[in-house]
């Protein structure tokens, strides 16, 4: 089955963003050193894509990272994603020494179509953790403490590592052999990750806000409660697990084309998609015919690279 097309029909639309690890293996396994990490990017790329992205989650378990965010256009939403797979896994893969591909297939972007759906996609994510038995509670999670940043407004500190400036100054250390060599701590940066209120709290006062993320991370517990209480798996022991670890059974079930409360929503937007499909296509062929000035929906993206066909 193909992969879905990049697809934005309208300006700030919420997407549920889920990437996963190569062979579903503990590469994100939680720990305070793998969290600054995760945390340092993602605030990164708001700090070069912000005015373009409102995040508004940002977390997961051992095995995948969930972004909830809505993005201007396609485009914003294509830069960053690119940034944050390409330097997580960086970031990750120098952590839990994997040198190979760390991202198991592409993204899976799901479209959130109304504001309903949107507050049940965040308590879904809010019991990460609990439903699948692994910490009593969601603020128990040792990874990214998304939930104590919107209850208790502890934010969110990551560190960000300019590789980039540490080559400039290892090549001028190599020159000159002074002092001791640059290290990743000379050029770590600390970075807070701010994220967005969903826009059907948007306005509201920080009490306010703070009052409906309690009830929101309550309402998900009980939705989503851990199926045998007793048998909580516990922060000490997630942190001791082997990243490289490949679980012996994996969950896979079909990723739902949208989220939505409304069947006319999903209807249309299922209509709108095929339209769009068609447009692309034909697009495509255009510019595979030599039309290089061809326009492509704005709601998608152009192909940066199109390679001629086989015989052209």
């Amino acid at each position: 089955m193909p992969r879905p097309l990049m697809y934005v029909p309208r300006p700030w639309m919420p997407f549920e963003i889920t990437i996963r690890c190569m062979h579903s293996r503990l590469l994100m396994r939680p720990g305070d050193e793998c969290s600054r990490r995760v945390v340092g990017v993602i605030a990164r790329a708001l700090e070069l894509y912000g005015a373009h992205v409102h995040l508004y989650f940002a977390g997961g378990t051992s095995n995948h990272l969930h972004i909830l965010a809505a993005f201007e256009s396609a485009e914003w939403k294509a830069r960053f994603k690119c940034h944050i797979k390409a330097n997580i896994s960086k970031e990750l893969g120098a952590l839990f020494d994997w040198p190979g591909p760390y991202w198991d297939r592409r993204t899976r972007d799901i479209p959130i179509l109304d504001d309903g759906a949107l507050a049940d996609r965040l308590a879904y994510l809010a019991a990460h953790g609990v439903k699948e038995n692994l910490v009593a509670s969601p603020g128990a999670w040792p990874g990214i403490q998304w939930v104590r940043a919107v209850t208790a407004g502890k934010p969110l500190v990551g560190v960000w590592y300019d590789r980039s400036r540490l080559c400039v100054l290892r090549r001028r250390w190599a020159q000159r052999r002074q002092g001791p060599m640059p290290t990743l701590g000379d050029v770590a940066v600390r970075k807070v990750l701010r994220l967005t209120p969903p826009p059907m709290w948007a306005g509201l006062e920080e009490a306010a806000l703070r009052a409906k993320w309690v009830e929101l991370v309550a309402l998900a517990v009980e939705r989503h409660p851990a199926p045998w209480p007793t048998r909580v798996v516990g922060a000490q022991a997630l942190r001791a697990m082997d990243p490289h670890a490949r679980p012996p059974r994996t969950k896979k079930t079909p990723a739902p084309k949208v989220h939505t409360r409304c069947k006319a929503l999903r209807q249309a937007w299922c209509e709108a998609y095929a339209m769009f499909v068609e447009r692309y296509r034909a697009a495509l062929q255009a510019l595979r015919a030599g039309w290089v000035t061809v326009g492509f929906p704005v709601e998608g993206c152009r192909p940066a690279v199109l390679l001629p066909e086989a015989g052209g």
